[in-house]
């Protein structure tokens, strides 16, 4: 993959064959001798100079991620990748990147294909089980992050991840003893003190947790996405001691560490705040008359979409229609992803799906129930509901793609749902970008808001809201509105299904820090039945 003699590069030297080979000997010496920042150094000119090498671009690549380029970085390994295909190692960067720039989906595809190329390639094993941990599949990231495990007892990526999972399904006692093995062969490991962290926190042991925290944020080795976790969880620590200023303060920090780490991609972009700001006021005074009848081929009783702002609720609201066992419920899974990719990229493409014939449109129908049976979904002959938040982006999509579909639009007090949403430390992705500041999140909460309003009055959505707090008053009372509500009979488990809310009211501890956007968030606060 070098390139021949001729003139090039920088200096406008001449180069052979030969050269470049030397070149690269010199960067294979660096490298093997322990010096990478000079390996690296030496990429650089090198690929300035026309030198396409596999090691040079992943190098390249490596300096870029440092230098929090992902996307360039990315293109590189890609190159890198596309010359040496069959290269496990290669491949397996790829899906780093892809990590590191959350793109789960993508990343756990990458790690997959290395193994494919070399089965016994531990690194992989526990690298997509990280990304199967961030796409909500704990037991199959177990089951990588064990073989990964027994491959290389050594991994300490695999090690960790068995801890985190003990500490996500509620065993304190097995993730500390997991992440204390992970701490005696590498003391400080940033995923590991975390990890006891938050087994502490899960104990009620929040002076413990803290002083863990402080004495992780004080490692200078600690990246930009361990320093935003341990930000989160120290706030985290210092709300449940009521230490309710500094615990505002270090959720601040977290989303400034995420916003730091993802600012090329993100920053200074159109967000989803202008697309959603954007496509209200292409609403506005519009009536779009319902194609009843047009819905794809779908064999579920009744189709229904859940959604809300993010962490309104809809989550529970999931639980309890879940526990019918009249109901096919499928779970934060992007099933209307083309339709949104072709439709939704700016306001021209949108004013046109607006105009789009209804026939025009079954193509989008056909692919979302294709990607509804790949995920694994049953919904013939029960009530097929579709959970996902972000799909409150998407509404417009399903008045026009569905007509018939029922729409439940999980809510709480909006106070609340936007503190939620500002301590949350969410997978990177357009919303959550618009949510690492309070402000931002507020002004995409009011947008969301309007959105959904222009879109039950241009389609004349069949929509039905469901209170998060009702579900904590009157959980029976709730549970039979929403079976009323799908045509389904009420089910006695349902009522027990919503668990205790946690969070109501929850903002007043935080009244001062909030008080710049409650104005903004008084339009749906004062409604009638807020709480």
């Amino acid at each position: 993959m070098t390139s021949g003699s001729g003139n090039g590069g920088s200096h406008g030297a001449v180069r052979d064959a030969q050269t470049d080979r030397a070149r690269l000997r010199a960067i294979h010496a660096a490298l093997s001798g322990g010096d990478v920042a000079a390996a690296a150094k030496m990429a650089e000119d090198a690929l300035r100079d026309g030198i396409d090498h596999v090691m040079v671009l992943s190098l390249v690549a490596g300096r870029r991620e440092e230098e929090g380029r992902l996307a360039d970085a990315l293109a590189l390994l890609r190159r890198a990748k596309a010359g040496a295909p069959d290269a496990a190692g290669i491949i397996n960067q790829v899906g780093l990147c892809l990590l590191r720039m959350e793109q789960w989906e993508e990343a756990a595809a990458e790690f997959g294909e290395a193994l494919a190329r070399d089965p016994g390639f531990a690194p992989a094993l526990a690298n997509r089980a990280l990304a199967l941990t961030a796409l909500a599949r704990p037991e199959e990231a177990r089951r990588d992050f064990e073989a990964g495990a027994a491959l290389d007892p050594g991994n300490l990526i695999a090690a960790n991840g068995l801890a985190a999972l003990a500490l996500r399904r509620g065993d304190a006692e097995e993730a500390r003893r997991l992440a204390g093995q992970v701490l005696a062969r590498e003391p400080g490991f940033p995923g590991a003190v975390a990890t006891l962290a938050g087994a502490a926190l899960a104990d009620g042991r929040a002076a413990e947790a803290e002083a863990a925290l402080r004495s992780l944020l004080g490692d200078g080795r600690i990246g930009p996405i361990d320093r935003a976790i341990a930000w989160g969880l120290l706030g985290d620590a210092l709300d449940t001691q009521r230490r309710f200023g500094e615990a505002f303060a270090a959720w601040r920090e977290a989303n400034a560490a995420q916003a730091l780490h993802h600012k090329a991609e993100h920053g200074g972009r159109p967000g989803t705040l202008g697309l959603v700001r954007d496509l209200a006021a292409a609403l506005a005074g519009k009536r779009i008359p319902a194609a009843f009848g047009h819905g794809g081929r779908s064999l579920a009783r009744r189709h229904v979409f859940l959604v809300g702002f993010p962490r309104s609720g809809a989550d529970r609201v999931a639980d309890v229609l879940g526990a019918h066992p009249g109901v096919a419920l499928l779970a934060e899974k992007e099933c209307l992803i083309d339709a949104a990719r072709d439709w939704m990229g700016d306001s021209g493409r949108f004013a046109a799906f607006l105009e789009a014939d209804d026939d025009a449109l079954e193509e989008y129908r056909d692919s979302y129930w294709r990607r509804v049976a790949e995920e694994g979904a049953d919904p013939a002959g029960r009530a097929f509901v579709d959970a996902h938040a972000y799909n409150s982006f998407k509404l417009p999509l399903i008045a026009r793609l569905f007509p018939d579909a029922r729409v439940l639009f999980a809510r709480r007090d909006p106070r609340d749902n936007v503190l939620a949403c500002f301590r949350e430390r969410f997978a990177m992705a357009g919303p959550a970008w618009e949510m690492l500041t309070l402000a931002g999140t507020a002004d995409l909460f009011a947008a969301t808001m309007a959105l959904v309003e222009a879109s039950r009055a241009a389609f004349g959505l069949y929509l039905h809201e469901v209170s998060l707090e009702g579900l904590l008053a009157e959980p029976a009372g709730e549970a039979k509105a929403l079976c009323d509500f799908i045509g389904i009979e009420p089910n006695e488990a349902m009522s027990e299904a919503g668990g205790n809310v946690q969070g109501v009211g929850k903002w007043r501890d935080y009244e001062a820090e909030m008080a710049s956007v409650l104005p903004a968030l008084a339009p749906w606060t004062e409604r009638p039945d807020a709480r």
